[in-house]
């Protein structure tokens, strides 16, 4: 491979487009709006946006903020891109420019769009966001219907959806999302949108368990990379990303040495010890030490020592390894929730901390 650190992540085009079908089969007759924001999950959004634009399944992409909106128009995308979270009242004017839709959840952003409008001259679609629940962003349940009709002063404004998001789709007990929808709906019936207007509130585990979750449109995130938010759901996804570095050193060391900083690993026999290219400033975490497993040559093998910056260590005295090899961090083979259970954390944690000194290839498995 030819760049300065033998470490890159492979980015599977067909098994992106595979996930898209799978969930859009489940989903159906829904639409997808595909979540792109935080470069693709790690993936590489030059990558994974012309694929979600393409694909008829896909009804609109999903960012998080004006700058990842304005990068999509960038790279071409044709599609509706929702804003999902952060627009400031100064950046209103430029997201109407590019023909984004802003997410309003308070009668200020509401009032920000529409002067922005009126400056450019047009109209400008937005969606309604109602906080059934996450307490994050949206207008509260009880509050909702107010906020809703007031917003119908703005008449440079073409309310194009309504939504909400889910906590706890993810949990194993989950009360919480029943309570969501049923306030979800109430504030359907109260309101009763036009027809025209989107409805959606899934995301991918909610899509996944809560049938009456999917609307109109559903927001697949997660999912669409090939991991699955909850497993107990069985889903036929394939990862998208496979993490991959070369073996840059083999030796082997007697019993009783130790290996990297602070000699948190002593050898308990002699052991063969290969050096890979890749370290917690690529996004193999630290906590990862004495911790994960590597695939080399279709062997597991366990990483030893401390993960340092640049490099991590593996004995690989139970399989056959040349110098050169391809060692796989995560991905085909070995599933990057196994890295995330390791490092006690999630799967989006991991994929969107592969550093950008990791070069993104785009493949395709068939």
């Amino acid at each position: 491979m030819p760049f300065s650190r033998p470490t890159w992540a492979e980015v599977d085009l067909s098994a992106l487009r595979h996930n898209v079908r799978v969930l859009a089969e489940l989903a159906a007759p829904a639409t997808l709006l595909a979540v792109c924001k935080a470069n693709a999950y790690g993936h590489d959004v030059r990558l994974v946006a012309p694929v979600f634009d393409s694909m008829p399944e896909v009804a609109m992409l999903g960012v998080a903020s004006v700058d990842e909106g304005m990068l999509l128009r960038k790279l071409g995308v044709q599609k509706p891109v929702l804003l999902l979270s952060a627009m400031l009242p100064e950046e209103a004017r430029t997201a109407v420019r590019a023909h984004l839709t802003p997410t309003i959840w308070t009668r200020e952003l509401g009032l920000s769009l529409q002067q922005a409008a009126e400056k450019e001259r047009t109209r400008a679609d937005f969606h309604f966001k109602v906080d059934t629940g996450m307490g994050r962003l949206g207008f509260r349940f009880e509050d909702a219907r107010e906020a809703f009709c007031s917003l119908r002063d703005f008449d440079r404004l073409d309310l194009r959806g309504i939504y909400t998001h889910m906590a706890n789709a993810d949990e194993e007990d989950d009360d919480l999302t029943a309570l969501q929808l049923h306030r979800f709906k109430g504030f359907l019936r109260e309101v009763e949108s036009p027809l025209e207007v989107t409805i959606h509130a899934g995301n991918s585990a909610a899509t996944m368990r809560y049938p009456e979750s999917r609307f109109d449109m559903v927001r697949p995130g997660i999912a669409l990379y090939g991991s699955n938010p909850f497993p107990a759901f069985a889903l036929d996804l394939k990862p998208v990303m496979t993490w991959k570095a070369r073996v840059t050193s083999l030796k082997t060391i007697p019993v009783g040495a130790s290996v990297s900083y602070g000699a948190q690993w002593t050898a308990p026999v002699a052991t063969r010890v290969a050096v890979i290219s890749a370290g917690y400033a690529d996004g193999f975490r630290r906590s990862l030490s004495n911790r994960a497993h590597i695939l080399i040559n279709g062997k597991r093998c366990p990483v030893i020592g401390r993960v340092t910056m640049d490099q991590i260590m593996a004995d690989v005295s139970g399989a056959m390894v040349h110098l050169g090899d391809e060692a796989t961090l995560f991905g085909r083979g070995l599933p990057v929730e196994e890295m995330a259970d390791n490092a006690d954390t999630i799967s989006y944690e991991i994929l969107c901390g592969v550093s950008s000194r990791v070069p993104r290839l785009a493949t395709s498995s068939g």
